[in-house]
């Protein structure tokens, strides 16, 4: 309990030490969102353009020096931590040069796509290294009773699929202000929750730095947030998910614990897909947060609702689809 909240306080004071010290620094070099959406196709975001961006590189940093730190010193040093660290460092670089590219190159594109594919890559298999050199059980337990693999190849490929997978699912969320910070809390508190009963103190001390740097985070994050994660951050928190519910051996979890990180890609899927072959779009806008932002609940244009609001919804459903896991599957 100690790790816990060692953790929590660590991250909760460092994090709203460092970034508004990070924001105001910004604000000087204009690290700043260039290009949102706005007029007749979206919602009206410009008033938030020349915010500052790249938040990510405030609190992520927060979790890794923390980590390495009180790892050492609680003894909360297993594998499994090292390996969730690694893809959250590598995945925050990537996030890192794809915001530098954006505000420095003053383009709407930026890291390449092969360049980044191919990082995601590396960051998964120095993951698996560090798992192989822990001793790691590399057993996948197939969904609905079907079985288990015992391979490490597979394994391999399957953490490459869910590190890019779930990393991008959480990005297309960072849509809204402080809607991915708070979903993401609530998920991760989730994984401390399996972590904690499994007894992985490794774990639940990087989770619980997570969500402590997570919450200080969100204090400046959400609506009207003075700065924004960029994909320094939400690249990173989503591959500390799925690295979560790979090591505590819930790989599947991640569908209901991450729900709304799913349903926010499935509908992107799902709009493109309809688009390109039938020139007809399924929802008002994509991600689906924005439509909700447009048209509320129902898709009535005329009663669209605030941010704060479509942040609660998802929030909610992001809580009950967690609470749901925890109490019937694990």
């Amino acid at each position: 309990m100690s790790t816990l909240l060692l953790g929590l306080l660590v991250g909760l004071i460092a994090t709203i030490i460092v970034v508004p010290r990070l924001r105001n620094w910004f604000k000087k070099i204009k690290v700043q969102q260039l290009v949102m959406r706005s007029g007749e196709n979206g919602p009206d975001h410009a008033a938030k353009a020349g915010t500052p961006t790249m938040g990510g590189a405030g609190f992520i940093p927060v979790v890794i020096i923390g980590f390495i730190i009180l790892a050492f010193a609680t003894g909360a040093n297993a594998s499994t931590g090292w390996a969730t660290l690694i893809a959250i460092v590598v995945f925050a670089l990537v996030g890192a040069f794809d915001d530098s590219i954006k505000v420095f190159n003053q383009r709407d594109e930026g890291l390449r796509f092969l360049p980044k594919l191919f990082s995601q890559i590396a960051a998964a298999l120095l993951a698996v290294a560090v798992l192989f050199l822990g001793h790691f059980d590399f057993t996948l337990d197939l969904p609905f009773n079907l079985g288990s693999i015992n391979s490490i190849i597979v394994y391999t490929l399957f953490t490459i699929f869910w590190l890019v997978g779930w990393s991008n699912a959480t990005n297309l969320t960072d849509g809204l202000d402080g809607l991915a910070s708070g979903t993401a809390i609530i998920a991760y508190v989730a994984y401390l929750i399996i972590a904690f009963v499994q007894g992985d103190m490794t774990m639940v001390l990087l989770d619980a730095l997570m969500i402590g740097a997570l919450l200080g985070f969100l204090v400046f994050n959400h609506y009207p947030a003075s700065i924004f994660m960029g994909d320094t951050g939400s690249l990173a928190l989503g591959a500390g998910l799925a690295m979560n519910s790979l090591v505590l051996h819930h790989e599947w979890s991640l569908l209901l614990i991450g729900f709304v990180f799913m349903v926010e890609t499935l509908t992107v899927m799902i709009q493109v897909t309809s688009y390109h072959f039938f020139k007809k779009r399924i929802f008002l806008m994509t991600p689906i947060h924005h439509s909700f932002e447009k048209g509320g609940l129902t898709g009535n244009t005329d009663k669209p609702w605030n941010e704060w609001k479509v942040d609660t919804f998802f929030w909610a459903v992001g809580l009950i689809a967690a609470v749901f896991y925890l109490v019937i599957f694990k």
